[in-house]
């Protein structure tokens, strides 16, 4: 009975920490070798990428490409709270297949999409897209988890999937509007 409860509580204890010690508490792995919550040192020990990381203040992002798309990872002291991947081509119907595919694993998403007021058919909603005046977002938080999963299309990146570690997504959001 005992060895039943020690398991669990040192696996909540080792997710109550990982903002603390980013060494490598890995709250998920995503896109196969990126550890979500680990730390960026190691990430890049694990993966080099060709250019240097990006840094602003706390803040750093690296680039890894992966045939067409690429694979954006980015951390906050040190710690990775985001990895987004993109991926062509940025079509309504490979939105579509992203959106069902992340439905049928994760259950249903809020939807976030901001559209011009004058908008009301889809091809409408693609043009805004492609004109950078739209964004389509839909957001799967599932109960109990410290990350959610966001499938978003804008002008710049096109289609995208991103990860994220909610704590720290705030932290890092919190800390860039106090430099505004």
């Amino acid at each position: 009975m005992r060895s039943k409860l020690l398991f669990p509580t040192l696996l909540l204890l080792s997710l109550a920490g990982y903002a603390a010690s980013a060494e490598e508490s890995c709250i998920r792995e995503v896109f196969g070798d990126f550890c979500l919550g680990g730390s960026m040192n190691n990430q890049l020990a694990k993966r080099a990428v060709q250019r240097e990381p990006q840094q602003r203040g706390e803040r750093s992002g690296v680039i890894y490409p992966v045939d067409r798309d690429k694979i954006y990872v980015m951390a906050f002291k040190g710690t990775i709270y985001k990895v987004l991947r993109t991926y062509e081509p940025t079509t309504q119907v490979a939105f579509k297949d992203f959106k069902r595919r992340l439905q049928e694993k994760y259950g249903k998403s809020v939807d976030q999409s901001q559209y011009p007021t004058y908008v009301h058919s889809t091809a409408g909603k693609i043009g805004a897209i492609r004109r950078g005046e739209a964004t389509a977002l839909h957001i799967w938080q599932l109960e109990g988890e410290p990350w959610r999963v966001e499938l978003g299309w804008t002008r710049k990146l096109g289609i995208s999937i991103a990860y994220l570690v909610n704590s720290l997504d705030l932290q890092q959001q919190m800390e860039a509007d106090k430099g505004l």
